[in-house]
């Protein structure tokens, strides 16, 4: 039986192979180093997790062949969200859910996209397209777009999860929180929400709030809540031109392993979020 901590999640990882194997877009808002899967797996050592979700990158567009690699490298271990073409093939969809892909990422906030009637049509289309497939949308967008989104939308045939605390600002006042769609939409169980990535939400000096606000969305729906490193911290270097390098965030692991326990403060919390809640959704082996 595998212990607790080989069960254990990261829930969004980011791998960047070698750019002469890999190669990114042309038009990428951002060129990130290399963080390539033994990077990965230290990442993993580092914080006592045995299970990694690995997102596709922005700068891959859909070219998700660094991602089908590194998953093949850990099948056990790793699962992936892909970034796909409006038309891909079935024989494309097969390969990446052979791979390990279990779902799809719909990422509007990187490249600001606001409008929320685009949003809803393509999170519609692609709840068409793989209605029954077992794959969930991971949707990354500003909480307002989001928000609009969700009242919009009916109910989903797929799993919904929203990234990084669904960009919510950690200053919301709990009693307008608790009034949007969201927020009911998450109690009933309609939607996962990813605590992560604290630094796109707010600053060090707001950590209690943010610790406020998982907590608050924790006692909505705790088996609906995922926890993730966002490792390895992409970031767009102010002044830098797209392609030149653009160093990653400075992330302490030891802040990360912190953070998780002040959000997830019992053992219990913690067996939901970090092991119970990933394998159910991304398909782990018990």
């Amino acid at each position: 039986m595998l212990s607790f901590s080989e069960q254990a999640c990261d829930c969004h990882v980011h791998v960047i192979g070698d750019r002469a194997r890999y190669p990114m877009l042309p038009a990428r808002p951002y060129t990130p180093p290399v963080a390539d899967i033994s990077a990965l797996r230290r990442h993993l050592d580092r914080l006592a997790l045995g299970r990694a979700v690995v997102i596709q990158p922005s700068v891959y567009g859909t070219d998700n062949q660094c991602l089908i690699d590194t998953l093949q490298a850990m099948p056990d271990s790793l699962r992936g969200v892909a970034v796909l073409d409006p038309d891909v093939r079935d024989a494309d969809l097969e390969q990446l859910a052979a791979a390990g892909v279990t779902g799809i990422r719909i990422n509007l906030e990187s490249t600001g996209g606001k409008d929320p009637g685009q949003a809803l049509q393509i999170v519609e289309h692609w709840a068409g397209k793989l209605a029954g497939s077992g794959w969930h949308i991971q949707l990354y967008a500003h909480h307002e777009v989001v928000e609009q989104v969700l009242q919009r939308l009916s109910s989903p045939s797929l799993p919904l999860v929203i990234d990084h605390f669904a960009m919510l600002p950690p200053q919301m006042p709990q009693e307008v929180l608790k009034k949007t769609r969201l927020y009911a939409m998450l109690a009933q169980g309609a939607l996962y929400i990813k605590l992560s990535a604290a630094y796109r939400i707010g600053d060090p000096v707001q950590a209690r709030q943010i610790a406020a606000l998982a907590h608050t969305l924790l006692q909505a729906n705790p088996e609906r809540m995922l926890w993730a490193s966002d490792w390895p911290h992409t970031n767009r270097e102010p002044g830098k031109a797209p392609d030149a390098i653009s160093q990653y965030r400075a992330i302490d692991p030891r802040a990360l392993i912190q953070e998780q326990l002040s959000w997830l403060f019992t053992d219990a919390l913690r067996r939901k979020v970090l092991v119970d809640n990933p394998a159910r959704l991304y398909h782990f082996a018990a």
